[in-house]
């Protein structure tokens, strides 16, 4: 089976290539909140993310369906707490991250209902996506007593089993994105003190390190494959790393291509569905957050109500909640 995904991916390669020269961005933004962040979508259609609640900085999971903006897990914890939505897969199932006032746990959504995932002795575990067969992977992270960044480790979690993915030789690995062959993306440095980090690839405990080919890229970061094995992302150079600049990518085999949304400060690039469909964010010039959809041979964009520019995050559209979500300050490591 492999094996034939494999040629029919070359056959698609020269016309994928074809369509991603002409694609057309479509901004997401949900109207009753302060900016929108998305992360994933399934062969379906259905994305998943996030949206600022209110102007306290309350952030909560969300999904897009025919163009609807559904908050998820609407009498859970999701809707209570900080949470983020990663990835979902064709049966609804949703992991993301949900963070209280002591630590981010990962959590699955399945069928309404949130489990929590923490890994063994980890300060945070994170929750970043899930397949077909149900196999959620991620990472995890450790602090001292002082509050002092220590690593982070990847994970997959199948069957109620934690066990921990790292890139060899690493400091810090980072698992992100997974297909339904249980091929995982994500991204690997030396440790803390780190001034580059790179993209791998991993399937049956065998890594491949790769670097976006675009000139002085310092960060490679893989965000979601699907499973044709086409890879979105994000990089950067070190300077653009430094001032939260940077580019979203689309690897189709050796072939790169740049994410730029028109206008955008930076654009990330989260996921991808075997359509070929992608999703990600891009921030403007005020750095406020805005998700955008890419879908290949169609240069129309879905029915969303998408706001003009002009409307975008400077005025408030949503009541405020009235209670702020505290969060851990170390959240902020986590990569736009």
């Amino acid at each position: 089976m492999m094996k034939k995904l494999v040629l029919l991916a070359v056959v698609l390669l020269a016309s994928a290539t074809f369509a991603y020269a002409q694609f057309t961005y479509c901004s997401i933004d949900d109207p009753a909140g302060y900016g929108t962040r998305v992360r994933g979508i399934n062969n379906t259609g259905q994305i998943v993310g996030s949206y600022v609640y209110d102007q306290y900085g309350d952030v909560h999971a969300l999904l897009i369906q025919n163009g609807q903006f559904i908050p998820l897990g609407p009498n859970t914890i999701l809707q209570t707490e900080y949470s983020d939505a990663y990835k979902i897969n064709d049966r609804g199932d949703v992991v993301g991250i949900v963070c209280d006032e002591v630590a981010c746990h990962g959590f699955l959504l399945h069928k309404g209902v949130v489990t929590t995932l923490d890994y063994p002795g980890a300060s945070d575990t994170y929750a970043t996506s899930i397949n077909e067969s149900g196999n959620i992977i991620g990472y995890w992270d450790l602090y001292d007593n002082q509050g002092n960044f220590l690593y982070e480790q990847g994970f997959t979690y199948k069957n109620g089993n934690f066990t921990e993915l790292t890139y060899p030789g690493s400091g810090d690995t980072s698992a992100v994105g997974n297909n339904d062959f249980d091929v995982v993306v994500g991204i690997w440095d030396t440790g803390p003190t780190a001034t580059t980090g790179s993209g791998f690839v991993e399937w049956l405990g065998q890594f491949i390190s790769f670097q976006a080919p675009f000139p002085d890229v310092a960060y490679t970061q893989g965000d979601g494959i699907n499973d044709f094995g086409l890879i979105v992302g994000q990089e950067y150079t070190a300077t653009e790393y430094a001032n939260e600049l940077g580019h979203g990518f689309l690897s189709i085999g050796p072939h790169f291509t740049q994410l730029n949304y028109p206008g955008a400060m930076e654009t990330t690039a989260w996921g991808i569905n075997l359509a070929g469909q992608m999703v990600g964010n891009w921030y403007d010039s005020n750095y406020d957050a805005h998700g955008w959809l890419i879908r290949p041979f169609n240069k129309t964009c879905p029915k969303f109500q998408v706001l003009e520019p002009s409307q975008f995050s400077s005025t408030p559209n949503a009541q405020a909640s009235g209670r702020k979500i505290s969060v851990p300050t170390r959240l902020q490591r986590m990569s736009k």
